[in-house]
Formats: C-alpha cells, sequence, structure tokens
C-alpha cells in the first residue's frame, strides 16, 4: 500500500493540488464514524487526515460532506455501511464498509435512481490513483 500512498502524494504534488484539500482532525474522523456506526478504511482514513476532503478537480468527500450527503440519500434507503465519499449526480461513489477485509474495504457507484451496484475498485488508494490519473488525462487540472 506505500506505493499507492507515494504516487497518490507525487502526482498531487506535482500537479499542484496538495493545497485544495481540507485537513481532517483524528477527533472529527472518529466522530464522523461513530454518527455512521461505521469504521473507515485504512486508506480514507490516511487520506483524509494527509490531504483531507475536497480537492478542485477531485471532490472527495469531507467529514462534513459526508454526514451531509448521507442525510441527504437516508430517504432513498441508501445501502447499510455506504459512506458517500463523491456525489456524481446521477450515482455516488461510496465506501462499503460492510466489506471490509484486512483494513480495506471496496468503492463501489451506487444510485439513488437505478437498481445495480457497481464495484468500482478494491480499495480507496485505487479508487484515488484512478480519479488523480484520469483527472491528469484529462487535463482538469490545468491551470
Amino acid at each position: 500500500m506505500e506505493t499507492y500512498k507515494n504516487k497518490i502524494r507525487q502526482l498531487l504534488k506535482e500537479h499542484h493540488r496538495e493545497h485544495t484539500f481540507e485537513r481532517q482532525s483524528e477527533e472529527d474522523i472518529q466522530a464522523t464514524e461513530k454518527e455512521l456506526q461505521v469504521t473507515f478504511p485504512q486508506s480514507f482514513r490516511w487520506f483524509l487526515k494527509e490531504f483531507g476532503g475536497g480537492g478542485h478537480e477531485l471532490d472527495i468527500n469531507g467529514c462534513r460532506d459526508i454526514l451531509a450527503y448521507h442525510q441527504s440519500f437516508k430517504s432513498f434507503h441508501i445501502p447499510k455501511g455506504y459512506v458517500i465519499i463523491q456525489d456524481v449526480d446521477e450515482y455516488c461513489y461510496c465506501l462499503d464498509t460492510e466489506k471490509m477485509k484486512d483494513g480495506e474495504c471496496p468503492v463501489v457507484n451506487w444510485s439513488a435512481y437505478e437498481e445495480g451496484i457497481y464495484h468500482t475498485a478494491d480499495h480507496f488508494y485505487e479508487f484515488m490513483l484512478d480519479e488523480i490519473e484520469n483527472a491528469i488525462e484529462n487535463d482538469w487540472f490545468d491551470v
């Protein structure tokens, strides 16, 4: 997993994006986990503490946004243990904390408006690296 961490750090630094996030405190992370009755995977905890939520062009939800989105989607019967890490209008990327294994869980694509849940990544590191590489490939990081 260190390889993922190093690559994420390197790419965000190379493209001057490490400052576009809002770091989250351990207290905020624990309060969010308690409110949702979940445990975040190690990779997501690392990212929130090292970089945080936000991230111009990447939009990863921080603790405050996670709680707000969870409240917004409650009436749509968001599956138990899902943590919305990115809202993309018609669907959301979620951590499936019910499938935690060795401190990590998959990232899934879930929609409140359609049936079906689609596996996106085996863990948050993989998801985040793919998001960053996609942003670079599509010139979303151009200043």
